[in-house]
């Protein structure tokens, strides 16, 4: 099955996710991981939320 993702919302909700753990729990690897989401390109932003568990039936369009 395909289906076609919002990248733009997923890379502004995984960023978002990472200031929150940035600032809500002083986690700092989280602003490291702020900026490869910014610079990941579509393949390596849905490897990144498969890895954090996210699903990505959320962002079909």
């Amino acid at each position: 099955m395909t289906i076609t993702i919002d990248i733009e919302k997923l890379r502004k909700d995984l960023m978002d996710d990472c200031y929150g753990a940035f600032f809500g729990g002083g986690f700092g690897g989280a602003l490291i991981e702020a900026s490869d989401i910014e610079d990941a390109s579509a393949e390596e932003l849905i490897k990144i939320a498969e890895r954090n568990g996210i699903d990505l039936r959320e962002y079909a369009v």
